[in-house]
Parts: structure tokens; sequence; C-alpha cells
């Protein structure tokens, strides 16, 4: 979990860097590794604004080579805690969550969490292996005055010169 005690601080901008590990974001610990959290907390009037930049390392599984790989990832974020009462029934935005009392925690487990799983990219392709040849034919190939012969499409080239053996 992450939490934040806001009993200590007064009003005001209040910054700080934290290193939460994996596990206490629920993040699996041999994928993420050296999490680094830069936070940003903006207190003032029952209203806390908590804005951050997260930073870490995913270990990832290339999808062309297939090998492990580390791919630093970074996102960032903001939240609004505000009283439950200035809260919208019907509203769904995850950006603005209740503060129940200003003295007490809030909890950024789930926002940092979130923010680290979106920076992952979708495709995970190791640098060494952008370099690497795609192989797209295998077995021997038939040659034609030098040119591969695509079975495929010799039926059509028959059709064309009019042998139709």
């Amino acid at each position: 979990m992450l939490r934040i005690d806001l009993s200590p601080l007064d009003e005001g901008l209040h910054e700080q860097t934290l290193s939460p590990a994996a596990g206490d974001l629920d993040l699996d610990p041999n994928i993420f590794s050296k999490i680094a959290l830069d936070l940003r907390l903006d207190i003032a009037e029952r209203r806390v604004l908590a804005s951050f930049d997260v930073r870490g390392v995913a270990t990832l599984q290339c999808d062309r080579t297939l090998v492990s790989y580390q791919q630093p990832v970074r996102g960032d974020h903001a939240v609004l805690f505000v009283p439950p009462d200035q809260i919208a029934l019907d509203s769904d935005d995850d950006t603005i969550l209740p503060l129940p009392d200003p003295e007490t925690e809030i909890d950024l487990t789930d926002a940092v969490r979130e923010t680290v799983m979106l920076s992952v990219p979708l495709r995970s392709v190791a640098p060494e292996a952008e370099q690497k040849e795609i192989i797209t034919s295998y077995g021997e190939q038939e040659m034609l005055d030098g040119v591969p012969v695509d079975d495929r499409w010799e039926a059509l080239r028959k059709l064309r010169s009019g042998n139709s053996d």
C-alpha cells in the first residue's frame, strides 16, 4: 500500500521522492523493479491535489525473439481528493476521489499502479531485435530465371501464358 499521511502537513505545496517496492503497489516484483516516485501534494481548503511522476524498469519478453529484456517505463498522473459531499453521485471520473478527513491518509496505490501498467508498451520489442531480419519463408524455394517461384501463383501464370496443363 502506498499511503501518505496528511496530518503533519500544512497547507501549501509539498514535494517528496519515494521508492516503493513493486509489492507495495500490487505489482509483480519479477517484472517491475527500481520504481521511483516524484510526488507533489498541493493542500488547500480541504482539498489535496496529488500529482506524480513515476519511473521504473519492466522486464518484458520480446515479441519478435522471445528474449527477456529490460524496458524503462515512465508515466505521470494527478488525482484530486475532495470531501465526499463535493463529488457528484453519478460521476465516474477516476481522477477525483473522496477525502473523508483532511487529517488522515490518502491512498495512491491504485493510481500509481495503473500509471505504471499503462506505461508498459503494447508491443514489446527488444532494442537489438529491431535490426534482425524476420524470416518469412521456410524450406527450399524453386527458382525460375533466378526469381523464386511461389507455387500459389503458378496456376495463374499458366492461365496467363495459355498453358493449362
